[in-house]
C-alpha cells in the first residue's frame, strides 16, 4: 500500500537527498541523518475516540433529560439517539479540528523525532543531527546532538525548522530538505571540521520508518 512517503517522493528525491547529504558531510566530522515518516499520530482513531465520548455523554444528557418529563420510551429512544448522532458529528468535526492545531502538531512531531533521535548511534564529538519529517502533520524537527546543539544558537535551528515547513506547505519537500542539509553543513563544518579519520556512523540515505 502506497504511503503519503511514496507520494511526495521519489527514488529521484531519495537519490538527490542522500548525495546532498554525502556532500555536507564531506567537509565536516558531524552526521546528519534524515526520516521521513508518513505521520507521527493515528489522527482519525484518536478523532473517532473523541467522538464516541462526547456521543456518550450527550446521550446520557439527553436520555436524563427526557426521563425526567417521562415523555414515553419511544420519544426518549429516539430523542437519545439523535442527540447522541448530533453530539457525534460535532464532536467529530468540531473538536477534530482543535486536535489538529498547529501547535500539537508541531509538539507530538518534535516528541516523536526526540524519540527517533535516541535511537542514533552515539555519535564522535556529539556532533549528529536529525531531520525529521512528518508528512500528515505537515511538520519537521531538528534534533541536535549535544556538541553541536550548544554552540549553533537556538535561533538557527527555529529558522530551519521553518524554512523546511515552510517549504513543505508549497510543496517542496525534498528542495525543503535539500536547503536545510546546506545549512546546516555550514554550521557543522565551522565548528566540527573534517578529519582523515572519519567514520560514516550514519546513514546517507533518507530513511522510510514506515
Amino acid at each position: 500500500m502506497a504511503t503519503l512517503v511514496d507520494k511526495y517522493f521519489s527514488q529521484a528525491d531519495f537519490d538527490v537527498i542522500e548525495a546532498a547529504v554525502i556532500k555536507a558531510e564531506s567537509s565536516t566530522s558531524g552526521e546528519i541523518a534524515v526520516e521521513l515518516a508518513s505521520h507521527s499520530r493515528n489522527w482519525e482513531m484518536e478523532r473517532i475516540i473523541h467522538a464516541l465520548v462526547f456521543t456518550l455523554i450527550c446521550m446520557a444528557v439527553a436520555l436524563y433529560l427526557t426521563r425526567e418529563n417521562n415523555w414515553g420510551i419511544y420519544y426518549n429512544s429516539t430523542q437519545t439517539i439523535l442527540w447522541g448522532g448530533i453530539g457525534f458529528l460535532v464532536a467529530y468535526f468540531g473538536w477534530g479540528r482543535f486536535l489538529r492545531r498547529v501547535g500539537r502538531r508541531r509538539r507530538i512531531v518534535w516528541n516523536r523525532a526526540l524519540s527517533r533521535f535516541g535511537k542514533l548511534i552515539p555519535i564522535r564529538g556529539l556532533a549528529g543531527i536529525l531531520i525529521f519529517v512528518s508528512l500528515d502533520e505537515n511538520q519537521a524537527a531538528l534534533v541536535a546532538d549535544k556538541g553541536i546543539a550548544s554552540k549553533a544558537s537556538p535561533d538557527f535551528w527555529h529558522q530551519q525548522q521553518a524554512i523546511l515547513v515552510r517549504a513543505m506547505s508549497q510543496g517542496k519537500h525534498s528542495e525543503g530538505i535539500i536547503q536545510t542539509i546546506e545549512s546546516i553543513a555550514v554550521e557543522l563544518a565551522r565548528h566540527f571540521p573534517g578529519k582523515s579519520e572519519d567514520l560514516n556512523q550514519l546513514p546517507d540515505r533518507p530513511e522510510d520508518i514506515d
